[in-house]
């Protein structure tokens, strides 16, 4: 796989989410607020709190307010414990004629990402508890990822950026307050890019700014972040574009 940025493409962020149950049999899905628990952390920015309560057959709805196109969906759990399976699905009505997209029936811990059997352009998006209790879903991501162009320049700069207060007190004793863990940050540079990669970057950025937080996957392992600084692009040649890039870790 390729260096990745999955980000929300379709407004998850500003989305209303709803609680609900779902009948296998009709396939339809019914407006239930007691059934799931804290449903609204799928898309609070945070993987710090875990939905609950999402019990056999419960389903939560997503309504973009409007249709919008995800080929990918990327989900954090926060549990080590076992689960079973978790169902996506879309559809153009806020009730049924629902169509399965995605079947998840592993065991993961943090971050999972999914491509779905095809992209879809629809309003609602459904996530359903297909078989027991789904524990420890923290964050979701829907939307089409931007896949890097080719391979930043060697060279990759990583820094730990400390949190912590140095403070020296009147007789000259050093003392340190920690106001939380160390963050990562990344310096991507392109020295070469194509004015069509350049556009996509200017799209994202546009999108999550500095505040919207996503998903950088190395080739290796997910990391989530956020732009650190606005991205820098120089024309280097006609039509060829360098670009530089930073980004922070996310704690939660």
């Amino acid at each position: 796989m390729a260096k990745k940025f999955y980000y929300d493409t379709v407004g998850l962020t500003e989305a209303t989410v709803t609680a609900g149950t779902y009948n296998s049999s009709t396939n339809v899905f019914s407006v239930a607020a007691g059934e799931v628990t804290n449903e609204h952390y799928i898309n609070d920015q945070s993987i710090g709190h875990a939905v609950t309560s999402l019990d056999n057959e419960d389903m939560i709805r997503i309504d973009l307010g409007s249709a919008n196109t995800a080929s990918d969906i990327v989900l954090y759990n926060n549990s080590s414990k076992d689960f079973d399976d978790l169902f996506v699905y879309h559809s153009s009505n806020a009730t049924g004629s629902l169509t399965l997209k995605l079947e998840l029936n592993t065991t993961f811990v943090g971050w999972n990402a999914n491509t779905l059997t095809s992209s879809g352009n629809f309003q609602y998006w459904f996530l359903r508890s297909e078989d027991g209790t789904y524990g420890g879903l923290s964050e979701v991501i829907l939307g089409v990822p931007l896949t890097f162009e080719n391979e930043p320049d060697i060279g990759i700069a990583t820094q730990e950026v400390f949190a912590t207060d140095i403070n020296k007190s009147l007789g000259g004793v050093e003392y340190a307050n920690k106001r939380h863990d160390p963050q990562s940050t990344w310096t991507l540079n392109f020295s070469n890019i194509s004015s069509t990669f350049k556009g996509n970057l200017a799209s994202m950025e546009a999108i999550v700014t500095d505040y919207k937080k996503f998903v950088y996957y190395d080739d290796s392992a997910y990391h989530y972040v956020r732009l650190d600084a606005p991205i820098k692009f120089t024309e280097v040649a006609y039509q060829r574009f360098s670009a530089s890039l930073k980004l922070r870790e996310q704690l939660s």
